[in-house]
């Protein structure tokens, strides 16, 4: 864990806290605990008069926020409005603990994959009194690391959305769409545990090289942008034992008042065992969804039962998931 000390306001530390980096990248959860190297600036602190007004959000297309408090939808709030200015730095008005920052920051990074530049890597400095946070610094990747890299950086990203969308819409219906937007990510993304930036839609549609969030998100956002709601999943891989193997991530889509599973990244690496595309992680049940978990948060997302969006109903027969076997990760 990094540690950073804060500048000398009415705060006392700032703690860096990262995800834990293995295997496939589906999770943002962090802890963040104060350190040993934290040392009081004040022993005291002035109570905030600031009234925050919070922006309201989308209960269904914002699933994550529509589970919070409202200390949480706060920060919530707070957060991405920093974040979407392009601040590094966030000062906090109002009372909030670490605990709410936590959470109130998973929630962020899981509804909103269009804040593509922000690294797993955050820190708070909070009052010596009370614990409440103060001011929150959260690390940008470097290609967005200032403001000039940050505005060429998002003109980049969205052109090349932008063209992905535009030939989606040669196709009639949502679920054709859809399936245009799987298959393009599947066949322009290569899976690479080293590729860089990889938590982010940037790297499976800009570098072409990801895991598991990075397909995730970039599914995610290029279905909000069709008009499409869809969610980002936080979930764990499962054995032939039924036991958590690592982390994962996938999506869910909602198609005619019906939540699916979709997991592209699952499709993309069964196709290329079996030596041409099949779907048998494409708008599936949770039943269907063998050899996967959902964890957190993600437990009070909607669940599966609809049938008639899936491959085999919609475009002719697949491989299904209960077909396939499974090697362990020992």
């Amino acid at each position: 864990m990094k540690v950073k000390s804060s500048k000398p306001v009415l705060l006392v530390a700032a703690v860096m806290a990262a995800a834990a980096l293995s295997g496939c990248l589906g999770i943002t959860d962090f802890s963040l605990e104060p350190t040993d190297s934290a040392v009081a600036l004040h022993e005291t602190s002035t109570p905030s008069t600031t009234v925050y007004v919070r922006s309201n959000f989308d209960l269904v297309q914002n699933p994550y926020f529509a589970m919070l408090s409202e200390s949480e939808m706060n920060a919530y709030s707070l957060i991405y409005e920093g974040l979407s200015k392009g601040n590094q730095t966030i000062e906090c008005p109002f009372k909030l603990n670490s605990d709410q920052l936590s959470k109130a920051m998973d929630s962020v990074l899981n509804d909103h994959p269009e804040l593509f530049w922000i690294d797993n890597n955050y820190g708070y400095s909070y009052d010596p009194v009370d614990g409440s946070v103060k001011e929150i610094k959260v690390n940008f990747y470097d290609f967005a690391d200032t403001p000039e890299k940050l505005q060429a950086v998002r003109a980049e990203f969205e052109a090349t959305v932008s063209s992905i969308i535009a030939e989606s819409a040669n196709y009639d219906t949502l679920v054709e769409r859809e399936l245009f937007i799987h298959d393009y990510i599947c066949e322009n993304t290569e899976y690479d545990e080293t590729a860089p930036y990889h938590q982010s839609a940037y790297s499976a549609l800009v570098l072409h090289r990801s895991v598991c969030a990075g397909y995730a998100r970039s599914f995610q956002y290029l279905m909000q942008r069709s008009g499409v709601t869809c969610y980002y999943v936080t979930g764990s891989t499962l054995n032939s034992s039924n036991e958590e193997n690592g982390p994962h991530s996938w999506n869910l889509i909602l198609l005619n008042g019906s939540f699916y599973n979709v997991d592209c990244l699952w499709d993309d690496n069964a196709s290329d065992t079996y030596g041409s595309p099949i779907y048998p992680f494409f708008n599936v049940t949770d039943d269907e969804m063998v050899n996967h978990a959902r964890i957190q948060m993600a437990l009070a997302l909607p669940k599966c039962t609809a049938t008639e969006c899936r491959y085999s109903n919609q475009f002719g027969p697949t491989i299904e998931a209960d077909s396939i076997v499974f090697a362990d990760d020992e």
